[in-house]
């Protein structure tokens, strides 16, 4: 069994140097208004998964409730989106997750909330900013500095007091979409009825990892030119002053905190930086090109880069997109399962649909055309009712967990703020277990039956082509391939550029555009 320094060492990236992978920079950017570099990994960390968003609330709802008149309490929380959930389900009695930050602040916690302030999240995040005011808690802002057209995707939480710290982050935004447990009942009395079946990751972080997720907000929040971009104005919002958290840890987990930040005009971007974040994105392709049995990828998105599709081009360009490395990776031996939606979310579903299909073909293409790996694409169902896939996560060769906000695309890779988290650990379990847990919620098989990947990868693809527990095979259409064949043209001759500047635009380095 490796060590853990020899799985840091293989699957960590340099972010304290100018190496690169492919091009794509590895280093953080500077360390702005906090003067506070994060490190490069953390040991001694206890890392708990967080499976779908009932588990994930309910974590978020009970930390917050153990800062309540504590020493040195404080909350700080990201969202993309954030509103008055009931985060210990809909039936429940007891408070939302507003009234819980109202409650809070009232019992001596210092309260930060922020939220993403872009057209697809104003309506929901300024009801809540309004709510909060009017309950006292002047902090709740949202947030306008990232490229044009795009968000602060960032969801996470921060809970310290004195002498402790914790974190949450993954896919789920404290939102009434994303309540749902493992079972994806497709109608749930615990589940607003906005809501709809959906699978989501997170995890918690107990240890010195926390204090570098605390930094990420601490970033955005100290930043002096900060109100160029946090709304409301007024009333003066005071700066984090307080120690970072610094809770020794106990556990066997390292993890490496992971960003994108895209390049932009530092007065209206990103303005807590100069040059941009790649590391998600650095990670990713790092460990596709280290990995050597086995890559299972879930992905809200799972998008080529660009239209045209780079795994068309050659050179640098090609090299940089993940669907194209994994199809380098499956020539290698390596064996690929994704989990993708089959259902759509938003009105631009069509345009992401097509350049889904793209990747799926290209990588089933690649198979035909003699690669030694393999690949299986799967959707999830409960019945004949499809579960929404909006989980961000990647787990490599049992060994390496990616997992946080940031989807597969150029989108969260190259332009909105995101948050990602690498972990190994010591006994070389977490990834293995992790995994176990996630197909048996998808074949319905019982976790101790899946331990062997190779073996439990066969059943995986066995479950999806006959549609066994919650899998189904993926709905792509075979026709979608480039160059376009007749009759699967792209949806609108204004394609490219709906992909390129408006679902998946492009923030990254200049010399890989």
């Amino acid at each position: 069994m490796p060590t853990l320094a020899e799985l840091k060492a293989k699957w960590f990236i340099r972010t304290d140097s100018d190496q690169t992978v492919l091009g794509v920079p590895c280093r953080r950017h500077s360390p702005g208004a906090t003067g506070t570099q994060l490190a490069v990994s953390t040991d001694n960390n206890t890392v708990m998964p967080l499976i779908d968003g009932a588990a994930y609330m309910e974590r978020w709802h009970t930390l917050l409730g153990t800062l309540h008149g504590q020493p040195g309490a404080e909350f700080m929380h990201a969202g993309w989106r954030f509103e008055g959930v009931k985060t210990l389900g809909h039936s429940v009695p007891g408070t939302d997750a507003l009234q819980d930050v109202a409650a809070a602040q009232a019992a001596g916690v210092a309260v930060y909330p922020v939220m993403c302030r872009n057209l697809l999240m104003l309506r929901f995040n300024n009801a809540t900013v309004i709510w909060l005011h009017a309950h006292g808690v002047w902090n709740a802002v949202m947030d306008n500095r990232f490229p044009a057209g795009g968000s602060n995707h960032q969801k996470f939480a921060v809970f310290k007091r004195t002498g402790m710290a914790r974190a949450i982050m993954g896919s789920i935004d404290i939102s009434k979409t994303r309540w749902d447990r493992p079972v994806h009942n497709p109608t749930d009395p615990d589940r607003h009825p906005s809501g709809k079946p959906t699978h989501d990751t997170g995890v918690l972080l107990i240890g010195p990892a926390s204090r570098d997720v605390e930094l990420t907000f601490r970033e955005r929040w100290n930043d002096p030119t900060r109100t160029f971009g946090l709304e409301p104005l007024l009333p003066p919002l005071p700066l984090i002053s307080s120690p970072l958290s610094a809770e020794p840890g106990t556990g066997t987990h390292s993890v490496q905190i992971l960003r994108t930040y895209g390049i932009t005009n530092a007065t209206f971007g990103y303005s807590w930086h100069a040059r941009g974040e790649f590391t998600v994105w650095a990670s990713y392709l790092n460990a596709i090109r280290t990995a050597q049995s086995l890559i299972y990828i879930e992905d809200q998105y799972f998008l080529p880069w660009g239209f045209p599709p780079r795994f068309a081009a050659t050179g640098a360009r090609r090299d940089v997109d993940v669907v194209y490395q994994l199809g380098e990776a499956m020539k290698r031996g390596v064996k690929v399962v994704v989990v993708v939606p089959a259902n759509e979310e938003d009105s631009t579903h069509a345009y992401q649909k097509y350049q889904r299909d793209l990747a799926v073909n290209y990588l089933t293409g690649v198979k035909a055309a003699g690669a030694s790996g393999d690949v299986v694409v799967a959707s999830l169902k409960n019945g004949t009712t499809d579960i929404y896939v909006h989980s961000k996560l990647m787990l490599v060769d049992d060994e390496l967990v990616l997992i946080g906000s940031t989807n597969v695309g150029q989108r969260s890779m190259t332009h909105d703020g995101e948050i990602h988290a690498a972990i190994v650990d010591s006994a070389n379990s977490f990834a293995r277990e992790l995994r176990k847990t996630l197909w048996a919620e998808h074949t319905g098989r019982p976790a101790a039956t899946l331990d062997a990947p190779l073996a439990a990868y066969a059943l995986f693809v066995a479950d999806t082509a006959a549609s066994a527990g919650h899998l189904k095979p993926y709905p792509v259409d075979p026709l979608v391939v480039y160059p376009p064949v007749a009759g699967t043209p792209p949806p609108g001759r204004t394609h490219s550029h709906v992909i390129n500047h408006l679902v998946d635009p492009y923030a990254g380095p200049a010399a890989l555009a």
